[in-house]
């Protein structure tokens, strides 16, 4: 892996996946990945709203919007994060500083939606971060190329 550096809650580190920070940045009182590895404290938020919908998925509380996108299934998950998506290209294609704040706030809200349905699945953030550690250094049409063929869907080359 090509060696770089990068800004991590005040701490200089090497660009490692994520299931490596352990050794870079220490234990502290960051929560642990499930492989044991300590995670960046900037990704802490999203640990936390992982834990939230996980809660979610197993208890379905009544009043919830994360229970009823769940009792939606992916196919209403789905639609809400097709929407999030849109709204994150309209805004990025917006000038300037507020145009740049929307896009955070839009990509705050696909985020937000794909890990709905990421716990809906059962799926971890860490698996997700292993699958994309895994793909580190492979250019992505390499990585396209190595998948089994789809059936043609109708749609746009992704």
């Amino acid at each position: 892996m090509k060696k770089t550096t990068t800004e991590l809650a005040g701490l200089v580190a090497r660009r490692v996946p994520i299931v490596c920070w352990r050794k870079y940045v220490g234990q502290g009182n960051s929560p642990l990945c499930r492989n044991g590895n300590s995670m960046p404290e900037s990704l802490l938020p999203l640990d936390r709203l992982m834990a939230t919908l996980r809660t979610r998925a197993a208890e379905r509380p009544e009043g919830s919007y994360t229970t009823k996108l769940m009792n939606g299934g992916a196919e209403a998950i789905g639609r809400k994060i097709r929407e999030e998506a849109e709204e994150l290209i309209e805004a990025a294609d917006e000038p300037d500083e507020a145009g740049r704040q929307h896009a955070i706030y839009e990509a705050g809200d696909l985020i937000y939606h794909a890990m709905v349905l990421m716990a809906w699945r059962g799926i971890e953030l860490d698996e997700v971060a292993a699958e994309l550690a895994r793909r580190e250094g492979t250019s992505g049409l390499v990585e396209k190329a190595s998948r089994p063929a789809k059936k043609d869907s109708g749609t746009a080359d992704s």
